[in-house]
């Protein structure tokens, strides 16, 4: 997993995303399910780039979708019902069809997880991989 924190030169500063789990979003411990964690990251993703003016309306006309590549998750502590997190996203890499966000889950001080996610490029119709949009590649530069 490469998720750090982006250093001068890199792509882009974190992005900060703030949520609170809810009810649903915890087990029979009350402990944050895992796989709550790739939809916090999605929506931190989509956030990040709404942010920076992508127009995913246009992108959908145009038949070009994002879609999850690979996805590298560390969990270090555990998130609760109704904690105050945040969620720092980054673009780490930048390819021709290709990108990595970066992500870091925090409760005040405390890492709770971290994760490298990595998204292709693809036209909906083909589902082939093509070519960051300039509209995309902008955002995330």
């Amino acid at each position: 997993m490469r998720s750090r924190a982006p250093e001068s030169g890199e792509l882009r500063k974190p992005f900060t995303h703030a949520l609170r789990p809810g009810y649903g979003d915890t087990d029979q411990s009350g402990v944050v399910h895992h796989a709550v964690y790739l939809r916090w990251y999605e929506d931190a993703r989509v956030a990040y780039l709404r942010d920076r003016g992508a127009d995913f309306a246009a992108l959908e006309a145009e038949r070009v979708g994002m879609a999850v590549h690979q996805a590298d998750l560390k969990y270090m502590l555990p998130a609760r019902f109704d904690d105050d997190l945040r969620i720092e996203v980054w673009v780490g890499e930048l390819g021709r069809a290709r990108l990595r966000f970066d992500y870091r889950v925090w409760k005040g001080e405390d890492l709770l997880s971290e994760a490298s996610i990595h998204i292709a490029c693809i036209h909906l119709d083909r589902m082939r991989a093509i070519r960051i949009p300039d509209s995309v590649r902008r955002c995330c530069s």
